[in-house]
């Protein structure tokens, strides 16, 4: 459960870094960082719930299961598109 009142923190430091410093999203590999610990996190909600017979935490595990795949759907394409533009076909 301390994993939850991490996920705040994380979307701070996201905000701070994108909004208040206006760093550019950019892919990096260490973006994987953040896509595994939301993976894990919806995973070990989804079994503790049903392990615990805790239905909300089940129910709260299934929607971070989205959240998750959808981070990592965004991070693998953004790692394609790296991939092709400064490896398959480098500028000048």
């Amino acid at each position: 459960m301390l994993a939850t009142w991490l996920m705040p923190a994380l979307f701070a430091m996201g905000w701070w870094r994108h909004v208040n410093h206006r760093v550019p999203l950019a892919y990096e590999p260490n973006l994987w960082s953040i896509v595994f610990p939301l993976g894990m996190y919806a995973v070990a909600s989804t079994r503790l719930g049903i392990a615990e017979d805790l239905p909300l935490l089940g129910d709260i595990g299934r929607v971070w299961i989205w959240v998750a795949f959808s981070a990592w759907v965004l991070t693998f394409l953004a790692g394609i598109v790296h991939v092709v533009r400064h490896v398959l076909l480098p500028g000048p």
